[in-house]
This record gives C-alpha cells, sequence and structure tokens, in this order.
C-alpha cells in the first residue's frame, strides 16, 4: 500500500473568531464522512477516529456557543493503493482513501495515525480496480 494523493487543509478553516466546539467537532466531521458517502460505494473510505481536546474556559460564564474542544489541527485525506501482485491480472489494483487529523502538516504522517492506517483490514475496506 502506497499514498498516491494527499490532501490538506486546516481544520478549523473558516473559524473567523471564538473557540471551536464539540458541535461544531462533529459537523465537521460528518460532513467529512457525507461527501465520501455520497460517492457511492465504489469509492471507499475510512475515518480515523480523532481525538477531541477540551479547551478551559477561563471565564465564570458558559461559553455561549457550546463546550469549546479542539481537534488535530490539520485535517488530511489520503488516497491509498495497493498495485496487485497476483500472476493472474497484473493491471488490477484496490484503492482505499483514509481521512485523518493531526497537529501538523504531513508528511510524515502522525505515527499513532500511521499505527492505524497500517493495521487496517485492506481486503475488507479497500475496492478494486483495473488500469
Amino acid at each position: 500500500m502506497r499514498l498516491h494523493e494527499l490532501t490538506q487543509r486546516l481544520t478549523c478553516e473558516g473559524l473567523i473568531e471564538g473557540l471551536p466546539t464539540t458541535r461544531m467537532n462533529k459537523s465537521h466531521l460528518d460532513s467529512l464522512v457525507a461527501k465520501y458517502r455520497a460517492k457511492g460505494p465504489t469509492i471507499p473510505f475510512y475515518l480515523v477516529t480523532p481525538v477531541e481536546t477540551p479547551i478551559e474556559w477561563l471565564s465564570e460564564k458558559t461559553y455561549p456557543f457550546g463546550s469549546p474542544a479542539a481537534l488535530p489541527g490539520v485535517t488530511c485525506i489520503g488516497r491509498f493503493r495497493s498495485l496487485s501482485t497476483g500472476e493472474h491480472d497484473p493491471l488490477c489494483y484496490s484503492e482505499l482513501t483514509i481521512i485523518w487529523l493531526q497537529c501538523e502538516f504531513a508528511t510524515p504522517i502522525d505515527a499513532s495515525v500511521l499505527e492505524e492506517i497500517v493495521g487496517l483490514d485492506w481486503d475488507a475496506l479497500a475496492s478494486d480496480f483495473e488500469i
């Protein structure tokens, strides 16, 4: 399996002021999943569940927009491909889009994320294609 294409953007891109909240974070992740579900079952994807970290709100009043929490700062979308090693059809490959969040722009891919990616059941998640 090799990284074939990588797209990255800031996770809180578009947040002009204030703090990210658990509701905003859920919306961000839900929109990523919805975007890939809309592409149909022939474009498989996997979301590595990110760690959400509470943000301490230093006021006596409750934060007015929800519970402040941060996701890792960079959203990464990688298209991974594995070429066929079979003798019957050397022009076949399998592919899986993996979505993850990490603190810095990749590469390298964050070690904990990479560990999860390497541990995925490729045969169960990826789809086969012909060149």
